[in-house]
């Protein structure tokens, strides 16, 4: 928590690759605050900025996870929640997709992309506190899944075509909704055994990408 009452408040909504899951890792082994990228970037931005952690593993942008075990992954069905929860927000992060590429959701880019779309206009249409305005909206591209790599063959099946046609449907889907796109695909990767997550590298490099984002806006 950020006393600074003048402090910018930053939500980042995310999946595992926002919780921080360690690639490949036993019993949910997590990387710690200063190891995530929220952590980083928090680091980076200072005590002018607060970052807010919304990351969970298995999130999807609108879908149910059909598992009774994997309860409350639907993103848009949560959001509110967790948007009231943090009120006043300056900005919301959103970095959604890779769950939805996963085989037994059987879904297409059309539909994750759909779903990133209705995330964006809830945030967009939220009621905000008294005097304060609605917050600066940053999509962020996941990093492409490999559905080659020893964890990911087991759920991704033709989970990278999916992903990959997401650097273009976000793209467009950013500028029909005049927010903020961001891609990292080409310099952040998935963990080459693992398939799904980032590794450390891949933290530090995510978050100096998305500073170097919000530091252009905040110019």
């Amino acid at each position: 928590m950020n006393t600074n009452n003048k402090a910018k408040r930053i939500l980042c909504f995310g999946d595992s690759n926002t919780w921080g899951y360690v690639p490949m890792g036993m019993a949910k082994k997590r990387y710690s605050i200063k190891e995530r990228w929220p952590g980083i970037l928090q680091t980076k931005l200072g005590d002018e900025y607060e970052i807010i952690e919304e990351g969970l593993g298995g999130r999807t942008t609108m879908f149910d996870d059909p598992r009774p075990d994997f309860p409350e992954r639907n993103g848009l069905k949560i959001l509110p929640a967790i948007l009231e929860t943090h009120l006043p927000l300056d900005f919301v992060i959103i970095m959604l997709g890779t769950t939805d590429t996963k085989e037994m959701l059987g879904l297409s880019s059309v539909k994750t992309t759909e779903g990133m779309r209705r995330i964006v206009k809830i945030i967009k249409n939220f009621k905000t506190l008294e005097k304060t305005l609605p917050p600066k909206i940053l999509i962020v591209v996941p990093p492409i899944v490999n559905e080659k790599a020893n964890f990911a063959s087991k759920l991704f099946k033709g989970g990278t075509a999916k992903a990959k046609e997401l650097i273009e449907s976000y793209k467009n889907l950013a500028k029909e909704e005049n927010v903020l796109y961001l891609n990292p695909t080409e310099q952040v990767q998935v963990d080459e055994e693992d398939g799904v997550h980032i590794g450390s590298e891949g933290h530090k490099k995510l978050a100096e990408l998305v500073y170097e984002k919000i530091m252009e806006v905040e110019k």
